[in-house]
């Protein structure tokens, strides 16, 4: 692409948004095509979900002694909380505009300089909060944590990549990738881990080799698609942070209802018990990777439906999506309440018979989770930003404030409480407002008449809304 192209496709107008609606639309008609976006996002999907449970595997594993596997992996898992509390940083939330961006308001160039930038902001609050997490051995602790909570960094880069192929069309290009990347990484830092029992070099040595991965695995194939330099268009990054602002600080709570419980266990428990912690939570990350199977790959298509007022088959969407969740719900609580202890213990080597009441406790937590999170993508496509980040704030701030007393006073089943206590008033905020959001329904409350005027999109001649034309279609549609 010429450097004139560039600079043109950087500015928030598209040339051509109708074509490229039509194409994206295309290709996204295709049986053929859905069905290779499926096949290689459940691919994806399942590696990027294995991942933590093999590396977990390997480091309980291999270990000396039960008690210093524990304290391995709870360490692993501090650093992997604090990686994916910055990698919402990193990402930005970005991702669900950008696939759902199918009238091409900002080019790939634009997101790509964004994403760099925002990218840089999450290593450097990764190295702060990784600093004050080890206070009593600072150097060697620091290096560890900080190295382990930098390989999220990949997953934040990539994330624009995978979404410039999604909204391209070929979900299956992306799902190839991040499939190759993920089993890369996971595969090398196991197996050097079990070798060495060395949590740093380790990590070191997989960031380098991951770094060449990465870009064969998403540089080659986007060749022919789009064009691979970023454009450093002020106007487009601005348009680009301050229209996703309020998913981000959405995503950053959100991420923090699940990372609470484990920060307020390494504060208040330890290290050990964070690790058993992270085992018993497994059955609860198989609900929500089970829903997203199925709902990731829509994203695209319900954003169409949206824009072409189709209504119907929009919350068709959503409907389908919950209903996978209340089925994967049922599933994985069956499951985990005959064989899940049994079957963890397994897989572990450590005993986790005396945690099942947490382990339900957790699949209920993680049902909500997946709940909240289909109606939280269900209400950005809308453009209902400010209505995701009232209900998120609402949740976060309970979070902060009953987190730590949960666990100082009923230790794991506090923990485990706190993640189903912290996802529930999103998860129901947000349930609430998307009801209220339908375009059939009637407003006569009124308390719902308040919710709505807070909620509401900004009049047209406010920055926002005019930034943002999408509000006003939306405010439009909701009025007549």
């Amino acid at each position: 692409m010429s450097e004139k192209d560039t600079t043109a496709s950087s500015l928030p107008e598209a040339s051509d948004p109708g074509g490229a609606v039509e194409t994206t639309e295309e290709a996204l008609e295709s049986r053929g095509q859905l069905g290779r976006d499926y096949l290689w996002n459940t691919a994806a999907s399942l590696m990027s979900s294995l991942a933590v449970v093999i590396m977990g595997v390997a480091i309980m594993r291999s270990g000396a002694t039960d008690s210093f596997a524990r304290a391995q992996y709870g360490l692993f898992t501090l650093a992997l909380a604090i990686g994916q509390q910055y990698q919402t940083v990193g990402l930005y939330e970005v991702r669900t505009f950008h696939v759902t961006d199918v009238r091409r308001r900002f080019d790939f160039g634009t997101y790509l300089s964004t994403r760099i930038l925002t990218c840089l902001v999450m290593v450097c609050l990764i190295l702060i909060h990784s600093w004050n997490s080890s206070t009593k051995d600072p150097y060697p602790a620091f290096t560890v944590i900080a190295a382990m909570a930098l390989l999220r960094i990949f997953d934040a880069f990539e994330d624009v990549y995978y979404s410039e192929f999604q909204r391209s069309g070929r979900l299956d290009i992306a799902g190839k990738a991040c499939f190759a990347r993920i089993f890369t990484t996971t595969f090398l830092w196991s197996g050097l881990y079990w070798v060495t029992q060395n949590l740093l070099l380790a990590t070191l040595v997989t960031f380098a080799v991951t770094c060449v991965v990465l870009v064969v695995a998403y540089g080659l194939p986007a060749r022919g698609l789009f064009p691979l330099l970023p454009s450093f268009n002020l106007r487009g990054i601005g348009g680009i942070l301050w229209e996703c602002l309020p998913l981000f600080i959405a995503a950053f709570l959100n991420q923090y209802l699940a990372n609470a419980p484990r920060f307020a266990i390494h504060a208040t428990l330890g290290d050990e018990d964070l690790g058993v912690f992270a085992i018993i939570y497994m059955p609860a990350v198989a609900i929500n990777m089970l829903s997203l199977f199925v709902f990731r790959p829509l994203l695209t298509r319900m954003a169409l439906r949206w824009t072409e007022g189709k209504r119907n088959e929009f919350f068709a969407i959503i409907r389908r999506g919950l209903m996978t969740t209340a089925l994967a719900f049922i599933l994985v609580a069956l499951v985990t309440y005959v064989i899940g202890a049994p079957l963890l213990t397994l897989v572990f080597g450590t005993d986790v018979s005396d945690y099942v009441p947490e382990l339900m406790v957790l699949v209920l937590g993680g049902a909500l989770n997946a709940a909240g999170v289909i109606l939280y993508y269900a209400l950005a496509t809308m453009r209902r930003l400010r209505a995701v980040l009232v209900a998120f704030v609402i949740a976060g701030g309970a979070a902060y404030l009953a987190a730590t007393p949960l666990v100082r006073s009923f230790a794991m089943m506090g923990a485990s409480f706190s993640l189903c206590f912290n996802h529930g008033p999103a998860r129901d905020a947000l349930r609430r407002i998307h009801a209220h959001s339908r375009p059939q329904r009637a407003h006569r409350n009124g308390v719902r008449q308040w919710l709505t005027a807070l909620i509401a999109p900004p009049r047209s001649g406010s920055s926002w809304s005019s930034s943002c034309p999408t509000w006003a279609e939306s405010n439009a549609t909701r009025t007549a």
